[in-house]
């Protein structure tokens, strides 16, 4: 799990219109949407405007994460452990935490914006629903299955405790340092002093309340999930506020705007003004448009269907990434066009092409190719065709293949150089004709030492001429059987990896899955392998998909060849390890210089600005994780820097 910036976003003035319209364009004047691929519990509006919510996905797959989105539902950050299979709340912390309440495992967690668990409550919760983090440094914990409210200190003592409940959702401390909670199998909210004493409650026609605030009005706002509404309250009791038709919301939160954030089961969630226009949504945010076109592939003749989704904000003046998908095996683009995977990831802000190689799926009746080079020049037709998109940036193109799609697209990157593809992003493929011929098990019908066939179709004889940054997403094990050791991946990444690193390519950066896992541009060995995505983790490979473009669109990938031409003489840098303020010394210049500090994945993470004639400046660094980090300035070189806590 990591921590990744989406794109830049669109200045505000113009981003109020335009979600005003998008808005409207998907949702309609219903509050009910279609089906999600998410299950929103907890919702939360940060301080910097994104959202973060709880998704349990689908309960019996212990797929359950953390999202972090913009106000463009683009995916910024994401919690992805799978140690908190069922997630029902998280809670951002004023210092960057993340607070979760891991329900199925029966803890409170707390973990940093890389993932790391930071401190955890486990004694005596049992299906804690809800955790929350008071001003004195406590926290708030609802155990649903022991009928209970605890407060506990840092050092996990019980400094407080309410019984008189029945499976409790929400709770939250009050100014007053009464607890308002929801009694939800006792279909009423109440608020209790800190002696225990019931001081009001509101029970009226409720039916398993999850969540409750106390607003700036006095009155109170309730999520009443199995009523699928959220209705707000007087103390008097009077209804003076409802919204209907959300499907068993779970969290009702009224924002400083004036405006009501409601997460729902089918729903997902959406912001409603006071007179019940949804003026935001997540998932589709916004409006995706979806072009149907044909691509001549100039070496067979045959037509090929090509689907781009694209944002609906996308066009000359606010061009995105522009992503070509490369289905697996013998699979073709357009059994995609019925499953949320081209709308997701272009409602995320890229363009995204999928289509149907020679032969197959609704392209034109050609011999089947097998990933050589007549599918590779298709592909190509179509790579060159998105970037000629008025909307596409042609400086952030990207392939993204799955299993034997690596063939076609690495093959395409190696043999043509224009337009530049960026970066190639590959979910378990393989590395030569031994893991995909008839022989092995694979389904390619051509025997291994059919030379003059394979010379077409094998990624590692490729990928050693791919010069775009290279990121292998490789779970513990995948569907082969025979590739449980995962030599395919260690084969195609050191086949990338540059010379210069020990690899056997001239790709600038590569990278096995998570930089937390694994270091950029290293090479492996099967006694030496990379960490791998745990296996049950595979379940939310969509989401690490989005995290990974979103990254690799954004990547600065020259870094990477600089650090090979270090000028110590020209650059220094003390203390070297650091423990925050980095002194940076320079030959004096006659203008103004940048001083940059890259993280192991050649993105900008500080900077600093030697004015003219000085020689010496100081980079903060303090808000940076422990590890290792690369000092550059024009003309100067780069010079690593180890931080140390």
């Amino acid at each position: 799990m990591r921590t990744y910036r989406a794109a830049d976003a669109l200045p505000s003035h113009r981003l109020t219109r335009l979600l005003a319209f998008l808005v409207v364009a998907v949702a309609g004047p219903s509050l009910v949407a279609a089906s999600v691929p998410v299950r929103p519990l907890g919702v939360e509006r940060l301080p910097n405007g994104n959202t973060l919510i709880s998704d349990i996905r689908n309960y019996f797959r212990n797929d359950a994460c953390a999202l972090e989105v913009d106000s463009l539902g683009r995916l910024v950050w994401a919690y992805l452990k799978c140690d908190v299979p069922y997630l029902h709340t998280a809670r951002r912390l004023p210092k960057g935490n993340t607070l979760i309440s891991s329900t199925q495992r029966n803890q409170g967690v707390e973990v940093n914006r890389v993932g790391d668990t930071v401190w955890t409550m486990t004694s005596g919760l049992l299906w804690p629903n809800e955790a929350c983090r008071l001003e004195n440094g406590n926290t708030l914990i609802t155990s649903r299955d022991n009928s209970r409210v605890i407060e506990v200190t840092r050092d996990r003592t019980i400094v407080w405790s309410y019984f008189n409940v029945v499976g409790p959702h929400g709770a939250n401390r009050l100014p007053n340092k009464h607890t308002l909670i929801s009694d939800s199998d006792g279909d009423r909210v109440i608020e209790v002093d800190s002696a225990g004493n019931t001081v009001w409650q509101y029970a009226t026609g409720l039916d398993w309340p999850r969540s409750v605030q106390r607003l700036d009005n006095d009155n109170i706002l309730i999520a009443d999930s199995r009523n699928n509404r959220a209705i707000e309250v007087t103390r008097a009791g009077a209804i003076v506020w409802t919204a209907t038709g959300v499907y068993m919301p779970f969290t009702a939160v009224r924002l400083d705007n004036g405006n009501t954030l409601i997460s729902g089961d089918s729903t997902g969630v959406i912001e409603l003004t006071p007179e019940k226009a949804i003026v935001w949504r997540y998932p589709h945010t916004v409006a995706v448009v979806v072009e149907t076109l044909r691509v001549l592939n100039p070496t067979s003749g045959c037509s090929l269907y090509v689907h781009i989704h694209r944002p609906a904000y996308a066009g000359p003046a606010y061009r995105v990434p522009g992503v070509v998908f490369v289905p697996g095996g013998m699979g073709f683009g357009s059994e995609f066009d019925t499953t949320a995977l081209p709308d997701g990831i272009a409602s995320d802000g890229f363009a995204f092409l999928h289509f149907d190689p020679d032969g197959r799926g609704l392209s034109g009746a050609c011999p089947e190719n097998y990933g050589g080079y007549v599918h590779q020049d298709g592909m190509h037709a179509c790579m060159s065709l998105l970037a000629s998109r008025d909307y596409v940036d042609t400086s952030r193109l990207g392939v993204y293949t799955q299993s034997y799609g690596i063939t076609m697209g690495s093959g395409m990157i190696a043999r043509y150089a224009e337009p530049r593809v960026k970066f190639l992003l590959d979910f378990e493929g393989p590395a030569d004709r031994y893991q995909t011929c008839v022989d092995s098990g694979g389904f390619v019908p051509v025997p291994p030492d059919s030379d003059a066939f394979w010379q077409e179709r094998e990624a590692g004889r490729f990928m050693r001429q791919v010069t775009s940054a290279y990121l292998r997403m490789q779970p513990q094990t995948d569907s082969n059987p025979m590739l449980a050791d995962n030599r395919h991946a260690i084969q195609l990444i050191d086949s990338a990896t540059s010379v210069a690193r020990g690899g056997a390519g001239i790709s600038a950066w590569t990278r096995a899955n998570d930089s937390v896992m694994n270091p950029a541009n290293r090479v492996y060995s099967l006694s030496d392998p990379p960490a791998w995505i745990p296996t049950l983790q595979e379940l939310q490979n969509s989401v690490r998909v989005l995290l990974y473009l979103h990254e690799l669109a954004d990547l600065t990938v020259g870094i990477a060849e600089s650090r090979e031409h270090v000028q110590a003489a020209a650059l220094r840098v003390a203390p070297r390890p650091c423990r925050g303020a980095l002194q940076v010394a320079l030959l004096p210049g006659t203008h103004p210089r940048q001083i940059r500090v890259f993280d192991a994945c050649g993105r900008r993470v500080a900077r600093a600005v030697l004015a003219a004639g000085r020689a010496r400046a100081t980079v903060d660094l303090r808000h940076l994780q422990p590890g290792v980090y690369y000092v550059s300035a024009a003309g100067a070189g780069t010079v690593p820097v180890v931080i140390v806590r």
